[in-house]
């Protein structure tokens, strides 16, 4: 940039998959992580659902997201297409599109490059004047996904990046994916690469017990994405292109057969593996979760049984276990990741030109992994002591001998001991202004200007024992209050250091700039947030979540009312009122403490007949005359609806014999008097207009019934009907034809419900839930455990959010769940004692069968906003 190296970090979110009033909020959130480039699919089949009717509002307007990217100062990076996968349905094709009869998808094919042309024109509209050339937001573009069709399908890519720059994509980068055999036109798009934590698409119900992503090697084709191992016979020269990614998994998504639980190290420790194998991008997929918008006429995500799919997919959650969850929340994985990026946003410079040198390749999973990338006269150290779902060893006695230009060192100074989960990435020669700090056993994560100092922040690699080694050269004065400092004539060294912001190691350099070295815990680190506000840095220390906009607004977050934050180099103004400065360690911090009020959610067990009325069957003025009459309950049902319906079932229970009519036929499904029937109306009724007759015996004897009609709908909206008055009744001997109505009829009459029936319940697993009048919902959010395989939340019918168990908590933001309404359904599935899934956390044994709410409780965000100077 400017002819200066960096090393950047791409995230991906995707703006169709949050709600609009959200993207800014996200946006921010993923710039706080150190996130400079944010890549997004644009999904077709979001956009073009209906054939020719193309949406680019609300939830699918592209270029309003684009334009918050070039507001708040990173870079956007869209991935066109056409197919994108992305746990889409048909991979992101539209269904009119899969329909059309003798097309050769995803090729030359001049039919489909007549609509792939369309597709990439309209991109083209929406992202015109948005490009870098302009002084825009958008550096590069990807071009198709996982397009796996070796040298033959060359030039079908070389098609796609003509037709981009026909519509005015033109950007620096043209990108493809480069795992398995991706064809790649030589010198005409650079392959990325990726690598995840587990891998739902696998076809087994096996422990993933091998993942190259957390080996140190040179750059490779990573197989393991997609499931296939290609003995590939095209193998393009990739030598000449920079080793970048744009799929490293922080999480993964949870599918109907594999319900993997993701640790905060997982992400971390891939990324760090592929940057001390020599990448200079990582990049994310997802770093931000969402949730699928629903079709006109389906549901859009992936499925095995409408669209013959590889994989079952959640309706509504794209959670993916991100870095960001669906819920808005930051989640432990993304803190592990804030030093890293930051570090690279600081010293990215430094690293981009440092090639990596590894010794001899060690695969097995317990093995030390350790590379230093180096220009052979300062170099970084990575070292890995962590596999996912491996306890690995122990490691005493650990040293290295690094070889530069003109010196070998012994890194660290003495040998150490590194325990399971650790990993760091140590300085060798590192210059600090005109000093140098030879090595240290601790991570560098960023440095910042004051007014009299220049302060390098480090964090603790571990159990590691801090260690520090400056050369002699530049330095005029060392000191460090509890510590001794070991000097010889070339270097100085710090032993047994502490932890936090009281110790710093202060030295004066024969220039005069004074330098100050603290080394934060890891949970400092974790607390510890850097922003960039033009030529300004930025950082503070705080127990809440923080964001800053352009305007230098910083926002703490936190679901604890009482908040602290330090500013390190820079001073805050408090726009609000009630918080409290005082000076620490020389430092201004403030502590927030916020009201706080009692949130609660009421849950009640709700069968579907709950709101069913009984209806009175039994002839009003029975007489003997009457005996051939039929006792009729009608109603049109209209069930008009963009999509086609699913599944119908009525749950049903008479205590006389009823016969059922629905349009013109008559239903061929035995009602049983007096039983819970539950009678399955698939086929029988349409997404329009339906006339619907219940006809009972004529008789005098006292008798009720009651019911309930569910309809449900392939866009995942539902419909329930229930007995009540609006049902129409009359006595009559004939049954009147669709055609002809039921003529004069009264409303159903109603009855308290029969005392054989107090117990009786259709749906024990279904739940009813509903907020306190007077709850703020904004930044509330509900945990939810549960027993059982699945669960969904309906609001006022139409289903609002979903989960595949993996026997963790579901985190729900309340105005997801409320939007259109203030009561909820959640319904649970059981989980069947011969379930095929597999599970990190395994579901114990009792539970199989049941679904049930274990807990269900609230927590509320709290804000505060400053001002910094």
């Amino acid at each position: 940039l400017d002819g200066k190296p960096i090393l950047p970090v791409m995230g991906e979110i995707h703006y169709s998959r949050v709600e609009p009033e959200r993207w800014e909020e996200m946006i921010l959130e993923m710039k706080a992580n150190g996130i400079n480039i944010i890549a997004f699919y644009a999904i077709w089949i979001h956009h073009e659902e209906t054939e020719g009717e193309f949406l680019w509002t609300e939830r699918y307007d592209l270029r309003r997201f684009v334009e918050l990217c070039k507001k708040h100062k990173v870079y956007a990076y869209p991935r066109l297409g056409p197919w994108v996968h992305g746990e889409v349905r048909n991979g992101g094709l539209p269904d009119w599109l899969m329909k059309k009869e003798g097309m050769r998808l995803r090729t030359n094919d001049k039919n489909y490059q007549f609509y792939a042309d369309r597709w990439y024109n309209e991109i083209g509209k929406q992202l015109e004047g948005l490009y870098y050339k302009d002084g825009g937001p958008i550096i590069g573009v990807q071009l198709e996904n996982e397009y796996w069709r070796g040298k033959g399908g060359e030039a079908h890519i070389l098609w796609l990046k003509e037709t981009a720059l026909k519509y005015g994509m033109d950007v620096p980068l043209y990108t493809i994916t480069g795992w398995r055999n991706t064809s790649t036109p030589a010198l005409e798009v650079i392959p990325l690469w990726g690598g995840y934590p587990a891998a739902p698409w696998n076809t087994d119900l096996k422990k993933i017990t091998h993942n190259e992503s957390y080996l140190f090697t040179k750059p490779v084709n990573d197989q393991s994405i997609g499931n296939r191992d290609d003995s590939r016979k095209y193998t393009p020269d990739y030598s000449p292109y920079p080793y970048l990614t744009c799929e490293l998994g922080v999480g993964n998504q949870l599918s109907e057969h594999r319900r993997p639980v993701i640790d905060p190290m997982d992400g971390a420790t891939i990324a760090l593996s592929k940057i001390a194998s020599g990448s200079n991008l990582p990049g994310y997929y997802v770093f931000t979760g969402g949730l699928n918008p629903v079709g006109k006429y389906t549901t859009l995500e992936e499925d095995k049984l409408e669209s013959g799919y590889w994989n079952e997919y959640p309706d509504i959650s794209y959670d993916f276990q991100a870095a960001i969850g669906e819920s808005g929340e930051i989640r432990k994985s993304y803190q592990k990741l804030k030093p890293l990026h930051y570090f690279l946003n600081t010293f990215g410079d430094r690293l981009a030109p440092m090639k990596p040198v590894m010794p001899a390749e060690n695969v097995h999973p317990d093995s030390l992994q350790v590379a230093l990338r180096s220009d052979g006269k300062s170099g970084f150290l990575f070292v890995s002591n962590y596999y996912r779902g491996y306890q690995k060893s122990t490691k005493k006695g650990v040293q290295f001998q690094i070889q530069l230009d003109n010196e070998t060192l012994l890194v660290p100074a003495n040998p150490v001991t590194v325990v399971d989960s650790t990993t760091f990435i140590w300085p060798v020669n590192m210059p600090l202004a005109d000093a140098v700090l030879q090595q240290s056993t601790t991570q560098p994560i960023t440095v910042l200007k004051n007014e009299k100092t220049t302060d390098w922040y480090f964090k603790v690699s571990g159990g590691v024992e801090i260690h520090y080694v400056f050369k002699a050269d530049g330095i005029q004065k060392i000191k460090y209050g509890r510590s001794s400092i070991a000097k010889n004539e070339e270097r100085y060294l710090v032993k047994s250091a502490e932890s936090g912001l009281a110790t710093p190691i202060t030295l004066q350099t024969t220039g005069g700039a004074v330098h100050r070295i603290f080394t934060l815990s890891e949970k400092e680190a974790d607390q510890f947030w850097w922003f960039k506000s033009g030529d300004k840095t930025f950082a503070f220390l705080s127990d809440a979540n923080l964001t800053m906009d352009e305007n230098q607004q910083l926002m703490l977050n936190s679901t604890a009312s009482t908040q602290t934050v330090i500013a390190l180099n820079s001073k805050l103004n408090k726009l609000e009122k009630g918080a409290k400065a005082k000076k620490v360690n020389g430092f201004q911090q403030w502590q927030i403490s916020h009201p706080t009020k009692e949130n609660t959610l009421n849950i009640k067990e709700e069968d579907v007949l709950d709101k069913a009325q009984w209806l009175n069957t039994a002839a009003e003025n029975y007489s003997a005359k009457r005996l051939l009459y039929n006792q009729l309950f009608y109603r049109e049902l209209d069930l008009s609806n963009t999509a086609e319906i699913r599944k119908a079932s009525l749950y049903i229970v008479s205590q006389s014999s009823c016969s059922i009519r629905i349009n013109d036929r008559w239903l061929n499904q035995e009602i049983k008097t007096g039983e819970a029937n539950r009678i399955d109306l698939t086929g029988y009724l349409k997404n329009s207009k339906n006339h619907v007759y219940l006809c009972l015996p004529y008789q005098a004897e006292k008798s009720a019934m009651a019911f309930a009609l569910e309809v449900e709908f392939f866009n995942a909206d539902k419909k329930v009907i229930v007995s009540d008055t609006t049902w129409r009744n009359a006595e009559s001997y004939k049954i009147p034809p669709v055609w002809e109505g039921l003529g004069r009829a009264a409303a159903a009459k109603t009855m308290e419900r029969p005392e054989a029936f107090a117990e009786l319940a259709f749906t024990p697993n279904r739940y009813r839930i509903w907020v306190n009048e007077g709850v703020h919902t904004r930044e509330v959010y509900a945990r939810l455990h549960y027993i059982g395989d699945k669960a969904r939340m309906y609001n006022k019918e139409r289903l609002v959010a979903d989960n595949y168990n993996n026997q963790t908590t579901w985190n729900i933001h309340l105005p997801t769940l409320f939007k259109r309404g203030t009561e909820a359904v959640l319904e649970i599935d059981p989980l069947p004692a011969d379930y095929r899934i597999y599970f990190d956390i395994p579901p114990k044994p009792e539970n199989l069968g049941k679904a049930e709410v274990k807990s269900l409780r609230l927590e509320e965000t709290f804000h505060t906003q400053f001002l910094v100077e």
